[in-house]
């Protein structure tokens, strides 16, 4: 039998290209055309439509390769996964779930993912919903195709995001102080912020931990996370559609926890600010990122050359065009609007 499935592993691989050392669909082949772009809540965010897309098992240690059209594919994923399908050929699924089962063999290990429970004698496949699924050990790499040279960094974002959640392999959920919840996602924009790729990499990261997270505690962590994320800088607009939708259906849901909801609908309000925005110029400072966590109103003076002046509220997310807006409909600001100068930082200095 695995000799059978290694014979329909060679066919299959085939008609697949390799870029960076990852399996991709031939740009040549199984092309479809998929013109359904989708505004969830208002959102700037419009998913490209494809090639036609492909599931990946891993069965007795073999990938096994089923090509899937997008309404296939739409009809085997749960509803809070559909609009990630659109953008999948930005995901290195093969790849990823390839090293997945190396690492499990590795190990000596069933599985990790929290999507179900595997009997003793049951072997686990692994799929595209797998992949975005919750799990407590490390990836092998990286969730989207990234150049070689940030897969190593990909992956140590996930440390630090296991980290920062609370979770480790053993099964622990681990509590840390609030500085060092901060320092961490200092480290976290330092390595992403400003490379595009990784901004979307560790969106996705993220976003995992969220999904069927068993542990209430972590699954709390991981949207919080999501929110920081989300008031500093967006994603790409093909990863930003997915998680547009992703975040909207979480708030929307009454089955969810109430907490989850709060922190999804503010993380869903931060992307609609940031994608406007675009990414901050510069890394949060820690009392940025402190009040974000704590819920903490920042403000900041604002003088004007008649020796008069005005406080004004700001979080991570404002930008200097958000903070004239709130002035000039002050009583008596507008006179004085082109003349203000700002004492204090107010989260970028991008105008937009």
């Amino acid at each position: 039998m695995a000799t059978d499935m290694a014979h329909s592993l060679r066919s299959s691989r085939s008609s697949f290209g390799s870029s960076n050392g990852f399996e991709t669909p031939s740009h040549n082949s199984f092309a479809t055309s998929n013109g359904d772009d989708y505004d969830s809540d208002g959102s700037n965010f419009a998913p490209r439509g494809g090639l036609a897309h492909f599931i990946v098992c891993a069965t007795f240690g073999l990938p096994i390769i089923v090509f899937c059209t997008p309404n296939t594919l739409s009809s085997v994923m749960p509803p809070e996964l559909a609009g990630a399908i659109p953008s999948i050929d930005k995901f290195q699924v093969e790849g990823f779930l390839r090293a997945i089962q190396k690492q499990l063999n590795s190990a000596g290990k069933r599985g990790f993912f929290s999507k179900r429970t595997v009997g003793a004698q049951v072997r686990e496949k692994f799929t595209f919903e797998d992949m975005l699924c919750f799990q407590k050990e490390p990836i092998p790499t990286s969730l989207l195709k990234v150049n070689s040279d940030v897969i190593s960094r990909a992956v140590k974002l996930f440390q630090v995001i296991l980290k920062y959640i609370g979770v480790d392999s053993s099964d622990r959920v681990s509590s840390m102080s609030l500085d060092e919840r901060i320092e961490l996602v200092s480290k976290l924009f330092k390595h992403s912020l400003k490379r595009s790729e990784l901004r979307d990499e560790l969106f996705m990261q993220v976003s995992k931990q969220t999904r069927h997270n068993p542990d209430r505690h972590s699954l709390i962590r991981a949207w919080e996370l999501m929110y920081l994320c989300a008031s500093c800088m967006p994603p790409c607009k093909e990863i930003g559609g997915y998680l547009s939708e992703y975040v909207h259906t979480v708030a929307h849901s009454i089955s969810n926890d109430s907490e989850v909801q709060a922190l999804a609908m503010n993380t869903l309000n931060a992307l609609k600010r940031s994608v406007k925005a675009g990414p901050r110029h510069t890394i949060p400072g820690r009392e940025e990122i402190d009040a974000v966590l704590t819920g903490k109103k920042l403000t900041t003076i604002v003088f004007f050359l008649d020796e008069t002046f005005e406080e004004i509220t700001y979080d991570m997310a404002t930008t200097v065009a958000d903070a004239v807006e709130v002035l000039i409909t002050l009583p008596h600001m507008y006179t004085y609007i082109s003349y203000l100068w700002v004492a204090g930082t107010i989260s970028t200095e991008k105008l937009v």
